[in-house]
């Protein structure tokens, strides 16, 4: 049932937009259009025979447990670490404030920005929360496992999201912000020689390892999907194809295990933790999925909806060694997070809608110059948004001192290391999230304190011009009705609007500096992670169950000394089968290049035997 609201005056979205007054946005108002050639038929294709599990529902084993049979090749368990991979032959990322041809397009279709899915999914989320009315994903049907555990987004997905906004020549580039991520994570890295390995066979995947980088002649382009969408120009990256699929291209993502996530600076440890099972709370791909829903489905989506990709191709692995491959398609992110397609769509246009308005609406306060906008959906019952003007000398100062002394984060935080007298004891699934949208301003308030905050911290910020800051109320109109909660379009006929009122805060301008800093403050502790030499007794609950698993099951991650027997009644047919074969010309799934690695790598390797000691009963959760 739609609960009803007090009726308000609604006017059409006219620009300029004044404050304190009500707009309405219409998805009916926007269509997406691809610009250019895609270049489809340049996008690499899975290799390594994975390519069925793009039509078969659910995870895929690497290796079934009971049989020790490979259903793929068994070249792409062990994972080739960094220090081995020659980066440099790939090609390199280009921001979208750089990338020529999105600014041209831009230009000649006189359109005011121009971004990227990397840079705009994080802060397109933020809207969605704002639009959305406390809408939480759907894990209904995940097993009784998660029956207790909370559905909502999680604290990642509602930490303050920036964007740099680049003018140029009368178009404004959007691009991430990188003030406090500073340093690529094991999984960023990690990320893009995997893309290449899973797009590679064998012998291709070798010559981009250090000793053998030389072989590598030349670098191929990058592949971009161009749209057109509104006040912008948006840019994906195509990562795969196959002409098979409805829309022929996906996403790669591979997505490292629940312990490195939550642990990512001490993955040399956390790198033991197994994905054993299907189901259950821990060390399952149910986990993984669950873990997913919450924290990456909402920008896959918009990513997916951007490239007009039909899913992702999901690569589990614990950074060491891969357990497992699943494709999502774009339809059941649509069902887990809006619960239909239709509703998806809807939401998608009416955010681009939104945004286009709130960017005008801060370029001409700060017409031609460079700035960071941030959204932080805190309190999501009324979202904010932030506006700095950008020096860039200062900041690089400012960013160099960070690099070298961390002066500007936090001594501590509440997440990575709050002693717990009882913390053996303590349930890590417990315990209330301030991030919920039924969350009181005391509950938002006593999360902030917790936060061990110095007086003698600080971050920059550009005071040479006022802080801006904006507040906005949001409701949505369904069929007519006006309402504050979540909306699914279950009919053809059902019609859904949104309701906006963009509010200017009129606090001084020492005031704003002041809540501006403490929030930049916040939003750089979400980078803090405990260090790997951190005591146990000042881990949370969770990282440390998390690190007892890891420690013990460690040396599973070593290549087995084991006959290697591989599943060869699932190999692919027809042209796939033509392609694949193109690099196995003993007709095997394993070549013999293969099998001459593996038993390197297995001569190398220390015996596959579980540790002496007994199993530590405390690490079972």
């Amino acid at each position: 049932m739609v609960k009803q609201r007090d009726p308000v005056v609604v006017h059409d979205a006219i620009y300029p937009i004044q404050h304190n007054k009500w707009y309405r946005l219409d998805p009916a108002e926007i269509q997406l259009t691809q610009i250019g050639s895609s270049h489809v038929c340049r996008v690499p294709r899975l290799a390594h025979g994975l390519e069925r599990v793009l039509f078969s529902p659910g995870v895929h084993l690497l290796q079934d447990p009971n049989s020790r049979v490979y259903n793929f090749d068994p070249y792409i368990r062990g994972i080739t670490q960094p220090d081995e991979f020659d980066f440099d032959k790939l090609t390199p990322y280009i921001t979208s404030s750089k990338d020529l041809t999105l600014t041209e397009y831009a230009r000649s279709r006189k359109k005011r920005f121009v971004g990227s899915t990397s840079s705009m999914t994080h802060i397109l989320s933020h809207l969605y929360f704002a639009i959305s009315g406390g809408k939480q994903p759907d894990i209904s049907s995940l097993s009784m496992a998660f029956a207790d555990q909370p559905a909502r987004f999680t604290r990642g997905m509602r930490y303050p999201a920036s964007i740099a906004l680049r003018y140029r020549d009368s178009v404004y580039s959007i691009d991430a912000d990188k003030s406090f991520d500073v340093k690529d994570s094991i999984l960023s890295v990690l990320g893009k020689s995997l893309e290449k390995l899973l797009t590679s066979t064998p012998s291709e995947f070798e010559m981009y390892k250090k000793q053998n980088s030389w072989k590598v002649k030349e670098i191929p382009d990058e592949n971009y999907h161009y749209v057109e969408a509104g006040e912008f120009v948006m840019r994906s990256q195509l990562d795969c194809r196959d002409d098979r699929l409805p829309r022929k291209t996906f996403d790669l993502k591979t997505r490292g295990s629940l312990a490195v996530r939550m642990d990512i600076q001490n993955h040399e440890v956390s790198k033991g933790y197994q994905i054993k099972t299907m189901k259950g709370r821990l060390q399952s791909f149910e986990r993984e999925y669950y873990d997913m829903a919450r924290s990456a489905f909402l920008k896959y989506n918009f990513q997916t909806r951007i490239g007009n990709m039909d899913g992702i191709f999901v690569a589990y692995h614990n950074t060491a060694r891969m357990f497992g491959f699943q494709y999502i398609s774009r339809r059941e992110m649509d069902e887990v997070i809006f619960g239909n397609e239709r509703t998806g769509n809807h939401a998608f246009k009416m955010i681009l809608l939104l945004l286009g308005n709130l960017l005008r609406t801060v370029t001409d306060q700060y017409p031609k110059k460079d700035l960071r906008v941030t959204f932080d959906s805190f309190a999501p019952q009324q979202p904010q948004m932030w506006v700095e003007v950008i020096d860039d000398e200062k900041e690089a100062i400012a960013l160099q001192q960070y690099q070298e002394t961390g002066q500007f984060s936090t001594a501590a935080t509440a997440a990575t290391s709050t002693p717990a007298a009882n913390a053996s004891d303590a349930d890590p699934f417990a315990g209330s999230d301030p991030l919920d949208s039924k969350a009181t301003e005391n509950d938002l308030s006593e999360d902030m304190s917790d936060m061990d905050v110095d007086p003698a911290d600080d971050v920059y910020v550009n005071t040479e011009h006022p802080i801006l800051h904006y507040t906005m109320d949001v409701f949505s109109t369904l069929n007519g009705q006006d309402t504050g909660e979540p909306v699914t379009l279950h009919d053809k006929s059902d019609t859904w609007t949104i309701n906006w009122k963009l509010n200017k805060s009129t606090w001084q301008p020492d005031v704003a500096a002041e809540r501006y800093k403490q929030l930049r403050l916040r939003q750089s502790t979400y980078f803090e992670r405990a260090a790997p030499d951190t005591p146990d007794e000042e881990l949370s609950p969770m990282v440390k169950i998390l690190r007892r698993i890891s420690r013990r099951d460690l040396w599973r991650n070593k290549p087995p000394k084991e006959r290697i027997v591989v599943n060869r009644s699932r190999l692919p047919r027809g042209k796939a089968m033509a392609r694949y074969r193109a690099d196995l010309p003993s007709k095997r799934i394993v070549s013999p290049a293969t099998i001459k690695i593996l038993k390197k790598q297995q001569s190398e390797a220390t015996p596959s035997q579980p540790p002496s000691h007994p199993q530590d009963p405390a690490s079972k959760p």
